[in-house]
């Protein structure tokens, strides 16, 4: 088994708003250690393509750091996940914050951005970022 990569190490993630193929999304999974994440996306394929927006709604650099990694991963997971899976989604917001943490060196923006996705990423509000996004319906139109 590899060892997980820190999210500090430079890896070329896609650019936002890019559509990233799964053949990317299980280089990157693979890059970064989530092998349960690529498992999942693998068996049970998410309908609609991933695309990340970086840190929906918040800034993707601060003081100079780019945060668009933890963003671009956080997106990942609430991509691929399922309706009611609560302690996944509790797990990838911890993961958001910690990498957040990382990165900045400190721990303030993290745990801002934590309470911030634990209000604002609920399947239950149906928003184009909330947990579980890549498996909502198509439009007919784009079926």
């Amino acid at each position: 088994m590899s060892k997980p990569v820190l999210i500090t190490a430079p890896y070329d993630l896609p650019a936002m708003g890019e559509e990233v193929p799964l053949t990317r999304i299980r280089e990157i999974c693979e890059h970064y250690g989530l092998h349960a994440l690529w498992t999942k996306i693998e068996t049970d394929p998410p309908i609609r393509l991933f695309k990340s927006d970086g840190c929906t709604g918040w800034v993707n650099e601060w003081r100079g750091v780019s945060i668009y990694p933890a963003g671009f991963l956080h997106d990942l997971k609430y991509w691929a996940g399922h309706p009611g899976e609560d302690i996944e989604r509790l797990v990838a917001d911890a993961e958001l914050m910690i990498d957040v943490a990382r990165l900045l060196g400190g721990t303030k923006m993290a745990e801002t951005m934590f309470h911030g996705v634990r209000i604002g990423g609920h399947e239950h509000l149906n928003a184009p970022f909330s947990w579980g996004f890549g498996r909502r319906p198509l439009p007919p139109s784009d079926q």
